[in-house]
């Protein structure tokens, strides 16, 4: 759709489940996961809908993908090995690697837009958290310590902050915080669930999904958290917003 909620388009039809959408960098391809082959597999596609194609293949739940900002790779999380762990592959589905490897579920990897760095969480010690970890699986590091619910983190535009949901005062909400874990701050304020954030490319605004109508549809605001705005409304659930390049 545009972002101003306009012009939405349908760009996948089949009886199976495709979710969590991803654009490439050059705005040319979109990354999605879809179980139409029998079970979660990653797939790629054009912006249009066009050339769908499948880049993962295994019995396996491989779930989702995140471009790398040069375009060349695509990290995903996938249970492959056992349990829920990070993994890396070329845009083209080849040299599939694994990042993580601990008994613990790590999942939902975002890309950091220097290309340096991936952002997860994982509930490595004792509940979810967000971490940060290079691209190669170094340096892990935990961002975030209390004991409720942080995940799905996303990194804003310029790399120094990385929006996030958490349920830390009763109910999920956003939060944003510095790349390093400080300032954590609190974004959005109803008794409602609030997650899923996408930064805007300028990083000036944040699409998320909220079901403060009494369904799940897709919001918008300004990157501290104020003129939140609708921009869905149906009674189906709308979800997992991703903005393009």
């Amino acid at each position: 759709m545009g972002a101003d909620g306009s012009n939405q388009t349908r760009l996948t039809s089949n009886p199976a489940t495709d979710w969590t959408p991803s654009w490439s960098p050059d705005g040319s391809k979109i990354a999605f996961y879809s179980d139409r082959d029998g079970n979660a597999e990653i797939y790629a596609m054009g912006a249009d809908g066009s050339n769908q194609t499948r880049l993962t293949s295994n019995p396996a739940t491989d779930w989702t993908p995140s471009w790398s900002p040069d375009g060349s790779k695509i990290a995903f999380y996938s249970d492959r090995d056992g349990n829920a762990e990070i993994y890396a592959m070329g845009a083209d589905g080849s040299n599939q690697t694994r990042l993580t490897n601990n008994p613990a579920y790590d999942g939902y990897p975002s890309w950091s837009p220097d290309g340096s760095k991936i952002a997860f969480y994982s509930d490595r010690d004792g509940n979810f958290e967000i971490y940060v970890m290079d691209v190669d699986g170094s340096n892990q590091t935990r961002l975030t310590n209390n004991p409720a619910y942080d995940g799905t983190p996303s990194w804003s535009p310029d790399g120094t902050k990385i929006a996030f949901v958490a349920n830390r005062d009763g109910n999920y909400e956003i939060y944003v915080m510095d790349a390093d874990g400080s300032n954590q701050t609190r974004l959005t304020s109803n008794p409602a669930y609030d997650g899923m954030g996408s930064w805007s490319p300028g990083g000036s605004k944040i699409a998320f999904v909220a079901n403060r109508d009494g369904n799940f549809e897709i919001y918008v605001m300004d990157a501290d958290g104020s003129n939140q705005t609708r921009l869905t409304n149906n009674p189906a659930t709308d979800w997992m917003p991703s903005w393009s390049p």
